[in-house]
């Protein structure tokens, strides 16, 4: 994509998972325009069919751009990546996947991907939106989760979903000789723009929740009101 002059960036995703992006771009980019709509009221996305997810996140695209005026929207679900035909639009970028990696994600992505080597989990990414500030119980749901799947015997594993990297480093320490990937940093790589000189976050969320919204907050340590949409 060329390279665009103080755009509105948009990060789409179930739940906080996707905060994992925000968070390297603010780290790289440090300023610029930002929204980020958690669809909590439909999370998580890993356990819906594969229709119900395309409609729902083209429904939220299309908001975005004509409502909120973004820019760029960045799918930061790996399941509902793998929903949408991203040929659609000019301005959308998803998670993107290859023969080569082996992939840790959800169910769905996994049924999405049928000629993939990937191993799925139908629950982790919900119990880290549950837990995922509980330092020492969210340890030992993983290290059940990694015994569960044999991910020890890999050498390399790509985490397809944003919500397992929110806590790579929770992998990297329960099984210190596995590279663990982000999927999401093939897409940063891809990112090219021009940044405004102040930083402005919105936080979209499709359900009312403080406790959610509180949650984003703290995972981006701002405090940043939140705008509730009925949709």
């Amino acid at each position: 994509m060329s390279n665009i002059q103080n755009p509105t960036i948009a990060i789409l995703d179930s739940g906080i998972g996707g905060v994992s992006i925000l968070r390297q771009l603010l780290s790289r980019f440090h300023t610029g325009n930002y929204i980020y709509f958690a669809d909590n009221l439909y999370m998580p996305y890993g356990n819906k069919n594969h229709h119900s997810i395309k409609k729902r996140v083209e429904l939220l695209i299309d908001l975005l751009i004509k409502k909120y005026k973004a820019d760029i929207v960045i799918i930061a679900c790996n399941t509902a990546s793998t929903c949408i035909d991203d040929k659609k639009y000019k301005k959308i970028y998803i998670m993107s996947f290859d023969k080569k990696y082996i992939y840790y994600a959800t169910g769905l992505t996994k049924n999405n991907l049928k000629d993939y080597q990937v191993i799925a989990d139908r629950s982790l990414a919900k119990m880290i939106e549950s837990n995922i500030f509980d330092e020492k119980k969210l340890k030992t749901i993983v290290a059940r989760h990694i015994d569960s799947h044999g991910l020890r015997k890999y050498r390399k594993i790509v985490l397809g979903c944003t919500h397992y990297e929110l806590i790579s480093d929770t992998f990297k320490s329960l099984c210190p000789d596995v590279e663990f990937v982000s999927n999401s940093s093939f897409v940063i790589e891809k990112i090219n723009y021009q940044p405004s000189a102040d930083l402005n976050i919105k936080i979209l969320l499709s359900k009312y929740s403080k406790s959610y919204h509180d949650k984003i907050n703290k995972l981006i340590r701002r405090d940043i009101c939140a705008e509730y949409l009925d949709t």
